[in-house]
């Protein structure tokens, strides 16, 4: 460092050296400003480099000077106050202020709980606490609690944007402090300015509008405790809110409280829960409310309804033939949907002549009842029974009363011809569907190409193409599995009625239609080519 100091001195200007020196502070060792001074006068310098430091010196003080003349009366002033809080500090009386009793009282309960056995506090710390009941700082009295949460509790019910979160902080507290208070919620809202019913009743539309339904049955259960009365209303309003949120079984598990503290449902009430126990899958409990319904009052439609879906479930044929003979005897107009029900059930059931007898009484009925739907209905029982003629009947029967068949109602004529074996009648049918301006559909194809299994013993080439005809017809309605099965059982068919020719169409529609045959046919279809 000191050879390149030297060198420096020779090769670099003054204000160079200078900032090097500051930079490295050795202006401040002596024996470098003597060695510095020496080479400056061998140099011929007119100015020593002492001379050159006092100058710098001197700028310095004036910019100090300057630097006190801004700040330095804020300076004394900070200093000043400073100093005298430290004296008043010093000088004043280290007296806390008195505690209100109340606070004396929660604190000696506290000390008194710290005080307890170690088995006590394990036991304490290891049980389950609900989010909303934790430990908080007892600092108020519960009705100063009440006051301010059921303040809280308005500005979130007016939207005022305050969180329920906060809510639920501050009830969490209001219980802890009436638990450690030994006091009830009634007895605290003696010196506050809110009732305790509408405070419970907010904060349960609090939980429900936010989801938090695990609080429900811990707040009613709090108001119990704190012999805060439940009204009827406070229970349907839960009910209510909690249906709109299709908490049905939630719901149920607050009716029961409601019939705990001894009060009756009103009719509507009882309505809903009909449907409640029904969404739920509660037929049994559906029907308990139904019939106490229909002691309190007529039914409406949509709980008949709702019942004759319920005994659709459970297959009950009785209970829904009565139903429907009750709402006949009470005046209550049997519309074609509560009959579609009924008649649903029955076949369900299979009692298919107790069903025709009820669509023979809805016949009867003014204005007309049965649809479409229902001689569908009704047709589905005699086709899954093989009964080939009376469907027949049916299909007069509805040209009759004027009720015009649909594609249903031709896939089920035809269903029953396979059914009963009678293939060549159910290809007759597609004629008369297609001429009435129905097009086949994927269940018309599934029908149809059954009708090939079960006759492969007389199956001609006619029908094969028939039948290609109809896949091509009704490809875009297929998906691939369903694709893949029907052509699959055409190609199975016609191989086994050992039709080579027909049996070479399959293959090339099958290959165009990107459709791979299942290993057992494939063996079959090379047998029946090779014979």
């Amino acid at each position: 460092s000191f050879i390149t100091l030297r060198l420096s001195t020779h090769t670099c200007s003054f204000p160079k050296l200078l900032a090097i020196l500051s930079a490295s502070r050795l202006w401040q060792r002596p024996e470098i400003i003597s060695f510095i001074d020496s080479v400056f006068s061998r140099s011929n310098r007119s100015n020593s480099f002492t001379a050159m430091l006092d100058m710098l010196s001197s700028e310095q003080m004036h910019w100090a000077s300057e630097l006190w003349k801004s700040v330095g009366l804020e300076v004394v002033i900070f200093m000043v106050t400073l100093m005298c809080a430290l004296a008043l500090r010093t000088l004043s009386p280290k007296t806390a202020p008195p505690r209100p009793a109340w606070q004396k009282e929660l604190h000696s309960d506290r000390a008194e709980r710290n005080a307890a056995s170690g088995l006590q506090r394990r036991k304490r710390e290891s049980s389950p606490r609900s989010e909303s009941d934790e430990e908080l700082p007892l600092r108020r009295p519960p009705s100063v609690v009440l006051d301010e949460a059921t303040a809280c509790l308005k500005e979130w019910q007016g939207g005022a944007g305050r969180p329920a979160s906060k809510v639920l902080t501050l009830y969490s507290e209001l219980r802890q402090t009436l638990r450690i208070a030994n006091q009830t919620l009634s007895e605290a809202a003696a010196t506050s300015r809110h009732r305790p019913c509408e405070f419970y009743m907010g904060l349960v539309q609090l939980v429900i509008r936010t989801g938090k339904h695990n609080l429900l049955n811990m707040i009613i259960d709090d108001m119990v405790q704190q012999a805060v009365p439940r009204s009827l209303a406070f229970y349907e309003s839960a009910m209510k809110q909690l249906a709109v949120q299709k908490k049905f079984k939630l719901a149920l598990s607050v009716y029961d409280k409601l019939v705990q503290d001894g009060l009756e449902t009103s009719a509507v009430t009882c309505s809903c829960l009909v449907r409640f126990a029904a969404e739920v899958g509660d037929l049994p409990r559906a029907k308990e409310f139904f019939e106490k319904l229909a002691s309190m009052t007529t039914p409406s439609i949509r709980a008949y309804m709702t019942i004759l879906g319920v005994h659709n479930k459970r297959q009950d044929w009785a209970s829904a033939i009565a139903t429907i003979r009750d709402m006949k005897s009470r005046g209550v107009e049997v519309d074609s949907l509560a009959l579609n029900v009924a008649l649903s059930t029955g076949v369900i059931a299979g009692k298919v002549a107790e069903v025709e007898e009820l669509l023979g009484e809805a016949e009867e009925m003014v204005p007309f009842v049965p649809d479409v739907v229902s001689y569908n209905t009704v047709l589905k029982a005699h086709a899954q029974q093989a009964k080939h003629s009376e469907v027949g009947k049916f299909l007069e029967r509805m040209r009759t009363y004027c009720v015009q068949p649909n594609a249903i109602t031709y896939n089920t004529i035809m269903d029953a011809a396979v059914r009963a074996g009678k293939s060549q009648e159910a290809w007759k049918r597609l004629q008369e569907m297609r001429s009435h301006g129905f097009k086949p559909d994927k269940f018309t194809c599934s029908i149809l190409i059954k009708s090939l299994t079960k006759s492969e013993a007389s199956l001609q080439e006619d029908i094969v193409e028939r039948a290609l005809a109809l896949l091509e017809e009704t490809d875009k309605s297929l998906d691939m599995t369903l694709r893949t099965t029907l052509y699959n059982a055409v190609a199975e068919s016609t191989a086994r009625a050992e039709l080579s020719q027909s049996l070479l169409k399959v293959v090339a529609q099958m290959q165009s239609k990107g459709v791979i045959a299942a290993a057992t046919i494939q063996k079959s279809m090379v047998q029946a080519l090779h014979s």
